[in-house]
């Protein structure tokens, strides 16, 4: 069941804007300023997603403009959890992700996106202990960026998995393949 209104919460967007600050055209602020993204004013609680994904779209083609747009919003989405992981909440969430261990993080990937937004289901299913698939039921048409955001927990655990490809898209979802460490926990 689908949310009234699919929102993305102001930690994630505070982490895309801090990701792109210092890093972006003045041309390319003035259009985040214009989807209400600002970097000079206080951010409001929560974002429509499909603004919070031209953003994206935005920031990731300036960023890495030389590279194909699944791989833009992979490195945007690595480069976000960067700037997510020196925030309280990051901290927290990191924390708690090493006490899980990566196979149950993995699992609780709904909640872990739940955290930045309202309307994110996920099922992770092993293939074998060195595949795995994650289903995410909304990317907001940015694949890659989700691929991106998984992808970075290996710079904070052990034992998480070393690569994530899109497997099957099928309207807003996305099926992942996931490869490599196998998650012990």
């Amino acid at each position: 069941m689908q949310p009234a209104s699919r929102l993305i919460f102001s930690s994630s967007v505070e982490a895309l804007l801090k990701a792109a600050r210092g890093r972006v055209s003045p041309a390319t602020e003035g259009k985040l300023r214009a989807l209400g993204f600002g970097f000079e004013r206080k951010l409001e609680p929560a974002y429509p997603a499909e603004k919070w994904a031209e953003a994206v779209h935005l920031v990731s083609a300036e960023l890495f403009p030389n590279e194909p747009v699944d791989t833009q919003h992979n490195k945007l989405g690595r480069l976000t959890v960067k700037q997510f992981a020196d925030t309280v909440m990051g901290k927290a969430m990191f924390t708690a992700a090493k006490v899980f261990g990566a196979r149950r993080s993995l699992q609780r990937m709904t909640h872990n996106l739940r955290t930045g937004a309202n309307f994110i289901e996920t099922r992770f299913t092993e293939i074998d202990p060195q595949t795995h698939e994650l289903w995410i039921s909304d990317v907001s048409g940015v694949p890659g960026f989700y691929a991106g955001l998984v992808e970075a927990g290996g710079d904070y655990m052990d034992g998480w998995i070393s690569e994530m490809r899109i497997k099957q898209r099928d309207g807003a979802s996305c099926l992942y393949e996931l490869k490599g460490a196998t998650p012990k926990k």
